[in-house]
């Protein structure tokens, strides 16, 4: 099976935590930004814990009514603190219960303005390199390799990427709509897969896939067709 990820801690109702937890490999953890608190993040990271799964903090622009989907204009000092401060807290959470962070996974409108914008990258790395250089970043696959954001970065006269332990993994998305490599927008149709077939098949395809690299799959919790998809898949 392909490295699998899901969004989780983002205080659902009903919760799909604890099913979604033993079915997965990489949890992305809410830090507070689009959902989540210190209780729940706890209650997350021991479930991560509890399963041997690796844990990941996921940032989001602070936004809890758009739930982190509404891009922000903001300097880099601001998006700076913004993600250094959630992802510091989050690693001192999982220091206090003895679990270890693994990786960073921008969420939501973060995460497109990181594959879009070099400066919101550059910041993102330098954040997370603060809190902890052995940090992994979770980035879009398919769409840039490594050569391309390091391109991206210098235009920006950033080059540090080299002199860092920065570690890319290059994600795709079993439950979201394609259009070539780029995710259809949400809002328009076939944006998100409510299928079960549909999820599986697109896992299939992107087990398959080898025009470019694939180091995790994303599944979304909120979807319920994409956990019963996890528990099909992991009990094939």
């Amino acid at each position: 099976m392909m490295i699998t990820n899901c969004d989780l801690g983002e205080c659902l109702t009903p919760n799909p935590d604890t099913i979604a937890m033993s079915l997965i490999d990489m949890a992305n953890i809410a830090c507070g930004g689009h959902a989540g608190d210190d209780e729940s993040m706890v209650n997350t990271i021991v479930l991560a814990k509890q399963n041997n799964v690796k844990i990941g903090a996921h940032p989001s622009y602070t936004d809890q009514a758009n739930f982190g989907r509404v891009s922000q204009q903001l300097s880099s000092d601001a998006l700076f603190d913004l993600v250094y401060s959630q992802v510091s807290h989050f690693q001192k959470l999982c220091h206090d219960n003895n679990a270890i962070l693994a990786y960073v996974k921008p969420h939501g409108a973060l995460y497109h303005d990181m594959m879009e914008k070099p400066l919101v990258l550059d910041t993102i790395i330098k954040a997370i390199q603060v809190v902890d250089k052995n940090l992994n970043l979770v980035v879009q696959a398919g769409v840039k390799n490594f050569t391309d954001i390091e391109l991206d970065l210098a235009k920006i006269g950033y080059s540090g990427v080299k002199n860092t332990n920065i570690t890319f993994l290059y994600e795709v998305f079993a439950d979201r709509g394609y259009k070539g490599v780029e995710m259809l927008p949400r809002g328009e149709k076939g944006a998100v897969l409510d299928s079960v077939d549909a999820i599986v098949a697109q896992y299939q395809h992107f087990l398959n896939e080898k025009s470019f690299k694939i180091d995790t799959i994303c599944f979304h919790s909120d979807n319920n067709a994409s956990i019963e998809a996890l528990r099909q898949l992991k009990n094939a």
